[in-house]
């Protein structure tokens, strides 16, 4: 592969969440370096305070105002990671204690499972995967805790015509405090992602096989390393197209620690079955190619990954970072169309999106809130997003 050239602040940022072994396969361009540039970038990507971890590790001279900026900002993170931590293990034995199917995931268990220090992984809600059956009584738990679903949302679940078509063709509700609270937004999933691109799993599929993880001195069951690697695939890539850097570190971070112990014929099985192992393959490959890695090893491939256009797309985003949409369902439709195996799991995405139009009476009934809500932007988007699938961590 022809070596990409690259700018000096990614290049520094990109060596600060893949933790390289002595390894640069880019180039990097003959200018001037840009604290403010890398600053700006630190911040879209979300590693604030892994950049601030580097700059201190690498004795890289930053102007005061922009060091002042990335100190503050970690050390905000420390105490906010910290607080959300013992509220999502407070929450979570709670929903335990109900007899709720549940486990935490995403930011809040990744910051304490992955990195020597939480701190250094930014998140801004937390996150639990909950059986489909049980989202009706963890929801009614969380707003004794104080959180609910937006009024759109609630219009949905109380609508006894659609609820079930909703939590058919839906993946995750977001929760909102009633009240004063440090934590802003809450986040219940009974799937990976929308239905509609085909990464269906199972409450029993994911929760098979739990272990006992503790979080702050706490145990919490969470699913096998195995599975937490499938799931960041699908989340990472194949939703986010891993367009931010705090994504490559998080699954640098997983391979790092638990990539020799995998039991790897069953992600390759499991990732064939559904449709997305290319993916794997591909996302394997620009973590090994930008860490000096091999990876692939794990997964008994020879093949050469990541392909050249995969890796520039990529890089592509991380260095002018990417326009922020309204709604991301054509970009994840067209991604995935583009990176799936076969064209039976292509042709599955597209009669997915069409099947998810036979849902009429769903989508009467969220075109009625559209058009029953005041003619504000904000109440404009929420419907929009609710109806297009608006993706976001």
């Amino acid at each position: 592969m022809q070596r990409i050239k690259i700018s000096p602040e990614l290049a520094y940022l990109i060596d600060a969440a893949a933790l390289p072994s002595g390894h640069q396969p880019f180039e990097t361009e003959i200018t001037q370096f840009d604290p403010e540039k890398f600053s700006t970038l630190a911040k879209w990507h979300q590693i604030r305070p892994l950049a601030f971890e580097y700059v201190q590790e690498k004795a890289i001279a930053l102007p005061d105002n922009v060091l002042k900026m990335l100190r503050e900002f970690t050390l905000g993170q420390a105490v906010t990671n910290m607080a959300f931590l013992g509220i999502c293990v407070r929450l979570y034995n709670r929903l335990i204690d109900s007899q709720v199917h549940v486990f935490p995931m995403k930011g809040a268990l990744w910051a304490w499972m992955l990195y020597d220090k939480p701190a250094l992984r930014e998140f801004g809600d937390i996150d639990y995967f909950v059986g489909k059956k049980d989202v009706s009584k963890s929801l009614d738990i969380l707003l004794g805790e104080g959180f609910a679903a937006d009024n759109y949302r609630h219009y949905l679940l109380t609508e006894k015509a659609v609820v079930d078509d909703y939590l058919d063709t839906d993946y995750q509700l977001p929760l909102t405090p009633l009240s004063e609270h440090a934590l802003q937004s809450l986040e219940i999933q009974w799937n990976c992602t929308y239905p509609r691109y085909c990464y269906n799993f199972t409450w029993d599929e994911l929760a098979g096989n739990l272990f006992e993880f503790n979080m702050m001195g706490k145990p919490v069951l969470v699913p096998r390393m195995e599975t937490q690697l499938i799931m960041m695939v699908i989340h990472h890539g194949g939703v986010e197209q891993w367009d931010k850097l705090k994504y490559l570190a998080d699954f640098v971070r997983l391979l790092d620690k638990s990539a020799g112990s995998l039991d790897w014929k069953y992600i390759n099985r499991v990732t064939r079955t559904k449709g997305f192992n290319k993916l794997l393959l591909e996302s394997l490959g620009v973590a090994g190619y930008l860490s000096g890695r091999d990876y692939l090893r794990y997964a008994g491939v020879s093949e050469s990954y990541p392909s050249e256009g995969f890796l520039k797309d990529i890089l592509a985003h991380w260095e002018n970072e990417r326009p922020s949409l309204k709604t991301k369902t054509w970009r994840i439709f067209l991604y995935n169309i583009k990176y799936r195996d076969k064209w039976s799991d292509k042709l599955s995405i597209v009669a997915a999106h069409l099947g998810y139009l036979t849902h009429w009476k769903l989508l009467w009934h969220k075109i009625s809130w559209y058009r029953n809500q005041p003619s504000g932007e904000a109440d404009r988007d929420r419907a929009v997003n609710a109806m297009s699938g608006r993706e976001d961590i």
